[in-house]
């Protein structure tokens, strides 16, 4: 494993791949721009590291040599609330699915260049850095409540906390963006669209899968039952509103 240059967690970017060329390459797009890239290609350098160093974003392959990168993804997971990207040389549906299943944030078809990649943790780093409020979109109040109560149902999106009936609810990052969306349009429609624009970014091109996992593991979450939803609810062909 080696580190770019030492930097507050904030600023480091985790990368579990192989290819010495291409994370070579990336590293140095990043540098330029003060981001420090740990590497590693090993499975238990980089659980170490998730632990260790906290660090933002970190960019994952899912053909990791020696090991099982959809397992790795899910142990990286319990140790850091860092945004995940699997880079994955299998474009099926089912892949993606099972990777999001796993943990991971975004699941992206390999090859892809180390310059888009630098341009999507660019920005990824953007997004983390503001606030939640700034990723909703639509119609809704021009100074939402920071605190939004909908039953048991409670959305603190300055703590960005969760509570149901009291008890607080561990969501990752882009569960709890999505959740943060829907809590400050109460009762409005938020298109498929929206979310993918304002969780994932305007220039991300991929399919609404991300948002159908996601939405699957919010809802379970918070005790909501995917086949019948009584709080995230779906409008067909649409997108999603929260029961109020």
């Amino acid at each position: 494993m080696h580190n770019s240059a030492p930097t507050a967690p904030s600023q480091q970017v985790l990368v579990v791949d192989g290819d010495a060329g291409w994370t070579d390459l990336l590293a140095e797009y990043l540098r330029a721009e003060e981001v420090s890239v740990v590497v590693t290609d090993n499975c238990d350098e980089a659980l170490t590291a998730a632990k260790n160093l906290q660090p933002r974003i970190i960019l994952l392959d899912a053909d990791v040599r020696g090991g099982d990168g959809m397992q790795l993804c899910r142990r990286m997971r319990t140790l850091s609330d860092g945004h995940i990207t699997m880079l994955t040389a299998r474009r099926d549906e089912g892949t993606t699915i099972a990777g999001l299943a796993a943990g991971a944030d975004d699941v992206l078809a390999k090859p892809i260049s180390s310059r888009e990649i630098a341009a999507r943790i660019r920005a990824i780093r953007r997004r983390l850095h503001a606030s939640p409020a700034d990723h909703t979109v639509g119609s809704y109040s021009e100074n939402p409540p920071a605190r939004q109560v909908f039953g048991r149902l409670c959305v603190d999106i300055a703590r960005r906390e969760v509570f149901l009936a009291d008890e607080q609810i561990s969501l990752t990052r882009t569960e709890f963006e999505i959740l943060a969306m829907l809590a400050q349009r109460p009762g409005a429609v938020t298109t498929r669209q929206e979310m993918l624009d304002a969780v994932w970014g305007s220039r991300w091109a991929g399919s609404i899968t991300n948002i159908h996992v996601h939405i699957g593991h919010l809802r379970r979450k918070l005790g909501d039952d995917p086949a019948r939803p009584l709080l995230v609810l779906n409008v067909r062909g649409i997108g999603y509103r929260l029961a109020v």
